[in-house]
């Protein structure tokens, strides 16, 4: 069960005010899936917010800015966010738009593993604690050269840090105070972390031949590196780490005819 609530309001300079908040899992609730086959696991109340704005869109130039802010598993686990953005239109032929997202995570209880059969006594159902930063820029431009003209681009560059610690296992997954839920898991050692980097592009170029009838041709790009342990947060470097792989290029041709009887 929860409470939410979001407001939504344009004032007299054409700028929207956003703002919401939400309240959740403060009844006796249960979750059957957070273990993977174990014991259903209860859950703790959380909290959360979120605020923003946009200027006019009527307007050559477009800003926005949101942020935001969790808190669950009596305090144990947050999270925060920011979301700014920048659109442009400097002509009917011609726009663009950046957007970064940026979040701080900590779960306390992050799902790691489980050790021995499924349903048995003597199974271990390990979590752990997660430090994961995650940042993305994603970048748009849409360019009309003419009625039958036309070229998209979209690109993306990717990347997520995060760092086990604090390995447990259920104890009582039933336990009414978070801190009963869980014991020390020893047999495991360090729970070590993970590092992922990802770049996505696609270009799209759209010619419209003869009228009703349009020739595509598709490029798109990835990068993609990772790895099984986190390290020290460094959108710079680890955006020329990512640069520095052998990109995987696919290259698609659309061809659609309009057949007039």
């Amino acid at each position: 069960m929860g409470l939410n609530t979001n407001w939504h309001i344009q004032l007299p300079s054409f700028w929207w005010a956003h703002v919401g908040g939400n309240h959740g899992d403060f009844t006796r609730t249960f979750n059957d899936r957070e273990a993977r086959g174990g014991p259903a696991l209860r859950k703790s109340a959380n909290t959360d917010v979120w605020a923003g704005f946009e200027t006019d869109s009527r307007k050559a130039y477009t800003v926005g800015f949101f942020a935001g802010g969790w808190k669950g598993d009596d305090g144990n686990s947050t999270s925060w966010w920011l979301d700014p953005n920048f659109q442009f239109r400097l002509s009917s032929q011609f726009s663009a738009s950046l957007g970064l997202n940026y979040s701080v995570d900590v779960n306390d209880k992050q799902w790691r593993a489980n050790f021995g059969t499924i349903g048995a006594d003597t199974t271990h159902y390990t979590f752990a604690r997660l430090d994961q930063k995650t940042l993305s820029l994603t970048s748009r431009i849409n360019y009309t050269a003419t009625p039958n003209l036309s070229l998209q681009i979209y690109a993306q560059p990717f990347v997520s840090t995060g760092d086990y610690s604090n390995w447990r296992e259920i104890a009582d997954a039933q336990a009414p105070e978070y801190s009963d839920r869980f014991r020390p898991y020893t047999a495991g050692g360090d729970p070590g972390g993970f590092s992922f980097k990802q770049f996505r592009s696609n270009t799209v170029v759209r010619w419209e031949y003869m009228p009703g009838s349009t020739l595509f041709f598709v490029w798109a790009q990835g990068r993609e590196l990772d790895g099984p342990d986190g390290n020290e947060f460094s959108f710079r470097r680890d955006l020329t780490d990512v640069f520095s792989q052998h990109p995987n290029n696919t290259f698609l041709v659309k061809l659609a005819y309009w057949f007039n009887p």
